[in-house]
């Protein structure tokens, strides 16, 4: 499938300077259709029951400077590149997590910075992640120093048995360059039984091999807590230009206690990330 439609997350305006660029470049690689979603995420002060009026009105006014200003760069950006593209800013003090999922359902991709940017605050990263979790569509994870400008030379594939890497390997292709070098990555973390016969990364190692893809399959171990690390390593290793994993393959509990690859990697990963769930 190829990629018409992309969806940009942006959160502030000092990430927009280098997110805007980079989502208006891929956008015009693929001569696709860009849609900038930008969420309100106050810091709601409460003085008893409720907050006064003065301060909702002061942050309905500071959210909506931080919308002209990212508005601003976007048309910018749009007109550099000469694509088609919308600027969606939230109008309500509530309910950002909904304002994203039910704007970005309809892309093929969408882009969102990384949770390690400094200016990203603990109720944004937050919202990333379950915005990754519930969405249904694949995330491109970018920073500032990992931009990803086209199709895809080489990447690196974290394969496992699951529903979530399965749809993740899958999404990727359709940012994949014709012929593409593709790492299929297995990490173990303990002993596993056996089964005779192909399993599913060998199968899939097949199907990309029939699509004219160059195919490398590895395995590697690791702790559960040294998978992310582990990725990362094996992508760089590979000169992989990006990295494609299944996202939130646990529950959150799960994740909360014994921790989770995908938030390590939207926080750590020093290069472009795809994440499905």
């Amino acid at each position: 499938m190829s990629i018409k439609t992309i969806a940009l997350l942006v959160f502030d305006p000092e990430e927009a300077e280098w997110s805007l660029e980079q989502a208006a470049t891929l956008a015009a690689a693929h001569d696709a259709h860009l849609t900038v979603l930008h969420p309100y995420n106050p810091m709601i002060f409460t003085d008893g029951t409720g907050a006064e009026p003065l301060i909702y009105a002061s942050m309905q006014e500071w959210e909506e400077q931080d919308s002209e200003k990212i508005r601003a760069i976007f048309e910018k950006q749009a007109k550099a590149m000469g694509i088609l593209g919308e600027y969606r800013p939230q109008t309500l003090l509530f309910g950002a997590e909904e304002f994203l999922l039910s704007g970005a359902r309809g892309a093929d991709i969408v882009l969102a910075g990384t949770n390690g940017t400094l200016t990203r605050s603990p109720d944004d990263r937050t919202l990333l992640e379950r915005v990754v979790r519930n969405l249904g569509r694949p995330v491109l994870v970018l920073s500032a120093e990992a931009s990803l400008t086209g199709p895809v030379a080489r990447m690196t594939i974290g394969w496992s048995d699951t529903r979530e890497a399965t749809r993740a390997a899958h999404d990727a292709l359709a940012l994949a360059q014709d012929g593409a070098e593709i790492e299929l990555v297995t990490v173990v973390s303990r002993a596993q039984r056996t089964v005779p016969g192909i399993d599913g990364k060998a199968d899939f190692a097949t199907s990309l091999d029939r699509l004219g893809f160059r195919v490398t399959v590895t395995e590697r171990s690791a702790t559960v807590e040294q998978r992310g690390e582990t990725l990362i390593s094996a992508a760089q290793e590979f000169g992989a230009e990006m990295l494609v994993t299944g996202a939130f393959g646990h529950s959150q509990l799960y994740d909360f206690v014994i921790g989770a690859v995908t938030r390590d990697l939207l926080e750590f990963a020093p290069l472009p990330v795809l994440l499905s769930k």
